[in-house]
């Protein structure tokens, strides 16, 4: 098994899930780019204190790290030995989604801050079921080479 996996995907994926597993199986340490990036009731943290922490876990030896990908985590691909990428049916995600709601409206997620419970939106639901992230994804990977890359559906 390699010591540094990301794992990307549009929301709803299973990146969370996955990610939990893997860690679990191999004992390497588990990041959610989600509990990196908001503080609080779904606050931003500023952008360079997000930034500075997401270089410094990258340049560490062992770690999953999973979460979105934008231009700013180019190094993050580049620097895994194995990429995950999830690219499921938009519909099989839009349920998840939605089930994830269910389940963290009144609790959050293990990753999160107890204040960060699930909102439900429908223009992020749409955003889902037609994977508009995916694009953005795929021009990720293209810096990436071929050979570390795995890609479920």
């Amino acid at each position: 098994m390699s010591d540094r996996i990301a794992i990307i995907g549009i929301s709803g994926s299973g990146k969370s899930r996955l990610a939990r597993e893997l860690g679990a199986r191999s004992g390497l340490p588990v990041v959610q780019m989600d509990a990196l990036f908001w503080s609080g009731s779904w606050r931003p943290v500023p952008e360079a204190e997000y930034l500075a922490a997401h270089e410094c876990l990258i340049e560490s030896e062992r770690w999953i790290i999973e979460g979105y990908v934008d231009a700013a985590m180019a190094g993050r691909l580049r620097r895994a030995d194995q990429v995950i990428f999830l690219d499921p049916p938009g519909w099989l995600c839009a349920w998840r989604v939605i089930r994830r709601w269910l389940e963290h409206r009144r609790s959050a997620r293990p990753e999160l801050s107890p204040e960060a419970l699930e909102r439900f939106q429908l223009r992020f639901l749409w955003t889902v079921t037609t994977r508009a992230e995916r694009p953005a994804i795929l021009a990720a990977l293209e810096g990436v080479d071929p050979t570390k890359i795995v890609r479920r559906g």
